[in-house]
């Protein structure tokens, strides 16, 4: 009983349940994380000792947080392994069915979650049970040592409850900052999520994806300089028309979900049938190019902001979505810009109409209607989503009921081939053409021949869709694209160059018209520049702004944060120093004041600013012109 009350003792056993508490929190999160206990294992012999020391660390102070408010361990130990239990659920559903881990902007995305989970057949399997009898255990064990050894401590809470979260606060503070990470070992490669956390950790990834947070005024951003801007956009000569419809021609703008070929990302991955051969009969009416995004396996709605907005993500803190964060406020849009040229908008995707906050963001992004899955009456589903047949069905029906109300901008995303595509409840048999000394797991094996057949299924429809409209009394324009190259096993964790990036980000697009449309400008457009090329072959006039646009990517063909794309098309690391004035173009109309249209009337008036703006973060979104409307 003596040493039951020794302070020190008693000092040791707080030492001890802290240490507890971050070991089991690393247990729970990176067997889901990792993909198994024997994966976790590897991760923690492999990875450097201050990246493992670091994720033991916070997750201690995730604990410290709830334990300073109580003076007896069980509730906050029980209350800490109820949520790493939580977390590591979630981590585990959302990599099995979407291929992408747990960031904390998912926060928003809680809601839509819960409504859609229901639908995919969820279930607990072996691991996920491992990992609750672990709990159990480790509440258990937790118990024994309140009952047996653990004495109250004789400090007040109202005094150690403030310095205790003060200290773990402080520490989150210290540590989310992307050069004390880089120095504990954390690699900043959020532009693939997938591999950001297996790679830094659960912990750490989470950590990374706080830092830079915000969107921040460029340096030197005023009235004088993007009024400087305009003037040399409006001395540009203008860019030739790409096509020569009639009239103003609906367009269909179809963002195709992974729609990509796996051999951007490595030359010796093939099919023996070409996926892509339904559009062989149409190939020569096909206007192709590859698309660069910005995101790999995942960010469907980042890609979506990069083409209806063309600001470039590449100058957005990595990990923000900004549908998510800023979906709240208006933005200037080719949707909105389109709607003042007497366009009726209509967006389209088939799931939850909450997902990624699209109900709230799309009217902010010029669109009229959402069609949401809601709307589609009793779907054919491809594994666990609606199927590309029933897309290209509503598209259909939707251009059909468009007859005599005007021209139509129908922006659909679709969503069959969304990972994962590995798992045998969904395999598709499509044979593989690989070259000799490529090895792949069998998993791996049923990741490509799914993929295959579902990239058959969206080339399928896209050719149905062609000839459809083919046959149509008005002019049409097409343009199809991938939303994301896939995120691969086989890939993950190459020495990666500017090539092989580059292959990571690019995916499959092209453009189809029933009128006469201009051979493809270059090889590899930025889904950030293709607002200005959806103008140029619709026949219809460029604003001032997405003239702007286009002449940024005449002087760099394309780029993101990861790849710039030269001359003669091949790639390059990025250099963010080469593309700082499209920065302040795109950040003045997209989250900015929009001097671009308004800078005139500050000149006049006299407010011209030094140029010496202080840096300004955008964290509210509560900036910009709050028009959907392109003034020309």
């Amino acid at each position: 009983m003596g040493l039951r009350r020794s302070l020190w003792f008693q000092a040791g056993l707080r030492f001890l349940e802290l240490g507890a508490a971050g070991l089991v929190g690393l247990i729970l999160l990176e067997r889901c994380n990792q993909g198994g206990s024997r994966a976790a294992i590897s991760w923690l012999i492999v990875a450097p000792r201050a990246l493992v020391g670091l994720s033991f660390l916070l997750l201690i102070c995730f604990y410290g947080l709830l334990r300073v408010w109580f003076r007896r361990p069980l509730i906050p130990f029980a209350i800490y392994c109820g949520l790493i239990f939580l977390i590591s659920v979630a981590n585990y559903f959302k990599i099995f069915y979407r291929s992408e881990p747990l960031i904390p902007y998912d926060v928003f995305n809680v809601g839509p979650a819960m409504g859609i989970a229901g639908n995919l057949g969820m279930r607990f399997s072996a691991g996920l049970w491992l990992n609750l009898f672990f709990c159990l255990l480790s509440l258990l064990g937790m118990w024994q040592l309140q009952r047996r050894a653990f004495l109250p401590s004789p400090l007040k809470r109202r005094y150690a409850a403030p310095v205790g979260v003060f200290f773990c606060l402080l520490v989150f503070y210290f540590m989310c900052d992307k050069g004390r990470l880089a120095a504990a070992g954390v690699r900043d490669i959020r532009y693939d999520q997938l591999w950001n956390y297996h790679e830094n950790g659960f912990a750490a990834a989470t950590l990374l994806n706080l830092t830079d947070s915000g969107l921040r005024e460029p340096p030197g951003y005023d009235a004088g300089v993007v009024a400087e801007l305009r003037r040399r956009i409006e001395a540009a000569p203008d860019l030739p028309a790409l096509g020569s419809p009639s009239r103003p021609p609906h367009i269909i703008i179809l963002q195709m979900e992974a729609y990509g070929d796996p051999g951007f990302v490595d030359p010796g991955v093939g099919y023996r049938e070409d996926p892509f051969l339904p559009l062989a009969p149409y190939e020569g009416e096909l206007r192709r190019f590859r698309a660069l995004t910005s995101n790999i396996g995942g960010g469907t709605a980042n890609t979506e902001f990069e083409l209806l907005t063309g600001f470039n993500l590449c100058f957005a803190p990595s990990g923000v979505i900004p549908m998510v964060s800023y979906g709240h406020r208006s933005f200037s849009t080719l949707a909105g810009y389109l709607a003042s040229q007497g366009y009726r908008t209509v967006a389209m995707h088939p799931n939850d109409a909450s997902f990624y906050n699209r109900a709230v963001a799309y009217p902010n992004l010029g669109f009229q209607e959402f069609i949401d899955l809601a709307d589609f009456d009793e779907p054919v589903y491809r594994g666990y989503y609606v199927s590309d047949q029933s897309f290209g069905e509503k598209v259909r029906e939707l251009f059909a009921a468009a007859g005599g109300r005007g021209p139509l901008l129908l922006f659909g995303i679709s969503i069959q081939n969304h990972g994962p595509y590995g798992y045998p409840e969904i395999y598709r048999p499509y044979p593989l053409a690989l070259e000799d000394g490529l090895t792949l797991s069998e998993t791996q094996v049923r990741e490509l021949e799914t993929y295959g057949a579902n990239i058959q299924d969206g080339s399928r429809m896209l050719a149905e869709l062609i000839e459809y409209f083919a046959g149509a009394d008005e002019p049409v324009l097409l343009l199809a694209y991938g939303d994301h190259q896939a995120s691969w096993s086989w890939a993950a964790g190459r020495r990666e160059t500017a090539d092989s990036l580059l292959g990571k980000y690019t995916t499959v697009g092209f453009f189809w018209a029933n009128y006469p449309l201009a051979p493809a400008e270059r090889e590899i457009i930025s889904a950030a520049g293709l607002a200005p090329q959806i103008l140029r072959r619709a026949g219809l006039p460029l604003s001032i702004y997405f003239k702007g646009i286009d002449l940024q990517f005449q002087e760099i063909p394309a780029y993101n944060g990861a790849v710039m794309i030269n001359d003669d098309g091949s790639a390059r690391y990025a250099d963010r120093s080469l593309v700082a004035e499209d920065l302040m173009l795109q950040y003045d109309r997209v989250f900015g004041r929009d001097y671009l249209d308004n800078g005139e009337a500050y000149l006049d008036s006299g407010e011209l600013g030094s140029g010496e703006s202080d840096s300004e973060e955008l964290g509210s979104g509560e900036s910009g012109s709050g028009e959907n409307e392109v003034v020309e």
